[in-house]
């Protein structure tokens, strides 16, 4: 990874050593820890659920797949306005789903990409399936859209049970744990972060990610802990991109043959 010559098998024991030790009174198995995949039909992404000890998992979609490993939870997501009728409503209550996530980064164009009243006006019929209810994903959880969204929901007085954030910073965990503070004292509920990862949105084939694997290692091992220690933070989910990818390969849990790397051998042990 990066070009890093490291034996795999003497990192992974190092990063999980120390793990060990930033874990302190942390319980291992944390029943908060999921993923978030796009299932493919080869069934390796079941395999990834297992090999992560994920505890719930979410596609980003409405409807539970075929092959789902008993071991982990799928929390379905009303991803955007499209398809969003009382028919589906009424399948996810049906399938007896305990909770609902809300639409997929609304405020981005290339997303959900739905106005504010837009998602009042649909969102009665997220509240009608009797499930625990996840907010709007904001790009940005505490900008322009969670706020009106959030203001309007309260008026009206709809249901919104947790708030759920995204998270794609730099590698100082301080900075990314004090942002989670944050939103949950701006909203003063619960928080579920369904997607978080280490980026460098400047890099590109010319420009090398800032951020290596051994900066991204260091910043899991501080972050999570804490997670889990937050009472407030209910769930997590980080957000593996290709080990190719740019902006977010050194944050990558599995190497392009389906192994996981030193930090998804981490991401597992937590």
């Amino acid at each position: 990874m990066n070009g890093l010559k490291l034996d795999r098998r003497s990192m992974v024991a190092g990063a999980c050593a120390t793990a060990g030790m930033a874990l302190g009174r942390v319980k291992l198995s944390s029943k908060k820890k999921g993923f978030c995949l796009v299932p493919k039909n080869d069934g390796e992404w079941a395999a990834k659920l297992k090999k992560l000890n994920a505890k719930w998992y979410y596609t980003w979609g409405a409807k539970e797949p075929n092959g789902s490993p008993a071991t982990a939870e799928f929390v379905p997501m009303m991803w955007g306005k499209w398809g969003c009728n009382a028919e589906l409503m009424a399948q996810i209550r049906a399938a007896g789903h305990k909770t609902l996530l809300g639409f997929n980064e609304p405020d981005q164009k290339k997303q959900a990409n739905i106005s504010v009243e837009k998602a009042i006006e649909l969102w009665p019929l997220l509240m009608g399936t009797g499930a625990r209810l996840g907010s709007p994903a904001g790009v940005h959880p505490d900008g322009e859209w969670m706020i009106a969204f959030m203001d309007e929901a309260q008026r009206r007085n709809y249901r919104v049970d947790f708030i759920t954030m995204h998270s794609y910073m730099g590698a100082n965990a301080r900075h990314f744990l004090s942002k989670v503070e944050k939103i949950h004292k701006r909203y003063k509920k619960p928080i579920w972060i369904t997607e978080f990862a280490v980026a460098d949105w400047t890099a590109n084939e010319g420009q090398p990610n800032k951020h290596s694997a051994n900066a991204v290692m260091k910043f899991m091992e501080d972050a999570l802990p804490k997670l889990e220690k937050m009472d407030y933070v209910e769930r997590y989910s980080w957000f593996s991109a290709a080990p190719s990818s740019h902006v977010l390969g050194t944050s990558a849990l599995f190497a392009k043959d389906g192994t996981l790397t030193p930090l998804g051998e981490w991401y597992a042990s937590i």
